[in-house]
């Protein structure tokens, strides 16, 4: 392939982080400049980095973001053709048979976020092209393991499998109920050593897991709204923005047609106890009763206990979205709108 087309998204990739690093909290900030500099280096997630190396190389890309952020994003050309950046199905189309996968779309704060990567498999469900990645070559300081563009879902294994990774190193810092029960019924022992055959189980467990954030992409794709992109722009601020996407994301997973139904149908212990173990954040604290049924599902082994809190779920933040966007119909402009959805999470 062109070497032209990874220099042009990587060029992509750092005026995107350019224009957004200050969103990230420091913290945030240093764990996406760890994992990207990983990335580029090819170092495995588990190895040592030098501190001399990596700080110099986040010194030399800081120094370049001045000029970057206002710099406009380039086309793509892929075989004497001009794409758009976000034309995902024609770039791939162009560049499939190299073995290669290209991904945009917006992430955290609507930051623009791209990859190109080894391409695993291609496959239609419930009427989306279903990309999986391998391998990344070129990517930006976000990631996320699913990603739903149009009628395209990408599904990125490298960085499931760095994310489970680091859940899986959790279990030697504190004890957590959930994630401990996750990774024993999946076989792996919390004092294991991490070698070639760890990471052979690890990739597994890797593709395993894809599945099920299959459906939490499937389940967005369905039960998608037209308003709602816009809502997330004027969200105001990160609280409110991560707000928005916790409720658009447990009206997937507890959907009919999302992770938690797949997960109860075919009666998935350790895939459920991944699954609760992996919330944060708001999702965590604005759905309490997904943790309370799981707690009683460890005790009785009765899945109807999931089933009902699954369906509860569904409704109350399908009830939540709809109330946001009748705060987002009836209000009377940009700065309206904004100080009514403040309002409305003071409340909650």
């Amino acid at each position: 392939m062109n070497n032209d087309l990874d220099k042009s998204i990587k060029f992509n990739c750092d005026v995107s982080d350019a224009r957004y690093w200050g969103y990230f909290s420091i913290c945030g900030l240093l764990l996406r400049y760890r994992d990207l500099y990983r990335s580029e280096k090819r170092i495995k997630p588990w190895a040592d980095i030098d501190r001399q190396d990596i700080g110099a190389w986040i010194e030399n890309k800081e120094k370049h973001w001045p000029d970057l952020e206002n710099a406009d994003f380039r086309d793509l050309v892929v075989n004497g053709k001009t794409f758009n950046i976000f034309d995902t199905e024609g770039i791939n189309d162009s560049i499939r048979e190299h073995g290669l996968i290209y991904g945009a779309g917006y992430g955290m704060y609507m930051k623009p976020t791209f990859f190109l990567a080894q391409l695993r498999s291609t496959r239609t469900i419930s009427g989306l092209t279903v990309w999986t990645s391998g391998t990344e070559y070129v990517r930006d300081l976000f990631t996320s393991p699913g990603m739903l563009q149009g009628r395209n879902v990408f599904l990125r294994l490298e960085p499931l499998m760095v994310l489970l990774l680091y859940k899986f190193s959790e279990l030697n810092i504190r004890r957590i109920t959930t994630l401990e029960a996750a990774f024993a019924q999946y076989g792996f022992d919390q004092k294991q050593i991490i070698d070639e055959t760890f990471e052979k189980r690890l990739w597994e467990l890797t593709e395993r897991y894809a599945e099920i954030l299959l459906y939490h992409e499937v389940a967005e794709f369905q039960e998608d709204i037209p308003e709602w992109k816009e809502i997330l722009t004027l969200a105001g601020d990160r609280k409110a923005e991560h707000f928005l996407r916790a409720v658009k994301d447990l009206i997937a997973d507890t959907s009919d047609y999302g992770p938690y139904k797949r997960i109860i149908e075919t009666q998935d212990h350790a895939a459920l106890s991944l699954t609760i173990s992996l919330m944060e954040g708001y999702r965590r604290v604005i759905y309490p009763e997904i943790q309370n049924a799981y707690l009683q599902f460890s005790q009785s082994g009765d899945w109807s206990v999931m089933e009902e809190a699954r369906k509860a779920g569904y409704d109350k933040f399908r009830r939540r979205r709809d109330g946001i966007v009748d705060l987002y119909r009836e209000s009377s402009g940009k700065d309206g709108f904004i100080r009514q959805l403040r309002d409305h999470l003071q409340q909650l």
